[in-house]
């Protein structure tokens, strides 16, 4: 995913301590960030969730059941202990009486929707990469409102309503380079 234009800038790398670490914020195909010490080897980077199709169509039977109000909205509560607060035709509005979750019918139709455009474009040949698509804080395969959780300089991302995760890894070099190594790039000062 790295073919993408990026914002890129210097910080210091957590494994040798020089400002070395190119830092990549990519903005498409959703907010990300990856970085590469150029010193000392350290990358950081996330790996998109590993979709195929039936994992989507267990996506969309999870959808289904929260559309109607058979589930909690939130995955890390799984209620069943629902409320409908209103119906009227097709749209009602639901509340979890175990976390006090709210949701309504539309918005999870909206997320339904999004998952079958990426269902039909992965079964038409399209690999995730080139459908998943998001802005800041939202679910690149639902749509839903999810917020960002950053690590470090990593963006994770985990979806409580379809279950969307990214992970993220960090690869540390076996070995450091040697004090003067790197004499390019500025070693942070020590405190103390």
């Amino acid at each position: 995913m790295t073919g993408s234009f990026c914002l890129q800038h210097r910080e210091l790398c957590p494994a040798c301590n020089r400002i070395a670490l190119r830092v990549c914020e990519y903005f498409e195909p959703y907010p990300r960030v990856e970085a590469f010490c150029e010193c000392c080897g350290y990358r950081a980077y996330d790996e998109p969730m590993e979709l195929n199709k039936e994992t989507l169509y267990e996506i969309l039977d999870k959808l289904s059941r929260k559309e109607i109000g058979a589930v909690c909205i939130d995955d890390s509560c799984g209620s069943k202990d629902i409320l409908k607060l209103l119906r009227e035709g097709s749209y009602a509005e639901f509340r979890c009486l175990d976390c006090g979750a709210e949701w309504n019918s539309e918005e999870v139709r909206r997320a339904l929707r999004r998952v079958k455009e990426v269902l039909k474009a992965i079964s038409n040949g399209a690999s995730p990469s080139e459908v998943l698509k998001a802005g800041e804080g939202e679910c690149p395969l639902c749509g839903w409102d999810v917020g960002h959780a950053h690590e470090g300089y990593l963006v994770e991302i985990k979806c409580p309503v379809c279950g969307y995760h990214n992970r993220y890894r960090e690869e540390f070099p076996e070995e450091l380079p040697p004090d003067d190594g790197c004499p390019e790039f500025e070693r942070a000062e020590d405190t103390g």
